[in-house]
């Protein structure tokens, strides 16, 4: 997935109702703004796009000043680097598939649910017919590493389903539950691949996580 730079226009007149494909507050209004491409672990690239995009947006906001009623528009800010989607996954117990994230399969070892759509599935922003895929603890312990677990966009997936619970909201719960299996594998002196995983949801649903069961269930 590409990168961008976001950014926060403002001074938009009051007359003129667009949001600009943005987030609009008022006068104000928050955008994902000019991409860039190539490798996310490439210092040079990374400078480059860096470089680049921030140019490219001052030439956007200057193009949009000279239209009539939109001299006061302005760039408020822009963020301090830019956003990288994606870099490395690593590779797990098991790998989510896209078959998997597509038809929703069910895992016993379930501890998150992403239900974000992929937005660039073969070009398209793909949205699930069902409430979103779970994915399984075993995806994030790594296959090789002792004493370590993923979290956030480099849990063990296919690029399909990564497209997905690489959003925020996804993110946060994969998050919650690899901290709590980080804290009750360092209590309980077991190393990650060994965690009791009907413990381990049983206390994410204590904790109001989503996994589609009660706590009877496990």
């Amino acid at each position: 997935m590409g990168m961008s730079l976001m950014y926060r226009l403002g001074g938009l007149p009051s007359s003129i109702k667009d949001s600009y494909g943005g987030i609009r507050i008022g006068d104000r209004v928050v955008k994902w703004g000019p991409g860039y491409g190539g490798d996310g672990l490439d210092v040079e690239n990374l400078t480059r796009a860096e470089v680049e995009t921030r140019l490219k947006l001052w030439d956007q906001v200057q193009k949009m000043r000279k239209k009539s009623g939109m001299e006061s528009v302005y760039i408020m800010q822009s963020a301090t680097g830019i956003g990288v989607r994606e870099t490395r996954r690593i590779l797990g117990e098991y790998v989510v598939t896209e078959q998997d994230a597509i038809k929703g399969t069910r895992f016993p070892d379930v501890v998150a649910i992403s239900s974000n759509p992929m937005p660039s599935y073969h070009g398209k922003r793909f949205f699930f017919n069902h409430e979103g895929f779970e994915v399984p603890y075993r995806s994030l312990v790594p296959k090789k590493v002792e004493g370590l677990l993923l979290t956030g966009r480099c849990i063990s997936c296919e690029q399909a389903p990564f497209q997905s619970a690489r959003s925020m909201a996804p993110a946060m719960a994969i998050g919650h539950a690899s901290g709590c299996a980080a804290a009750m594998s360092a209590k309980g002196k077991v190393p990650p691949r060994k965690l009791d995983i009907r413990a381990l949801q049983n206390l994410l649903l204590s904790q109001n996580a989503e996994l589609r069961m009660q706590k009877g269930d496990v």
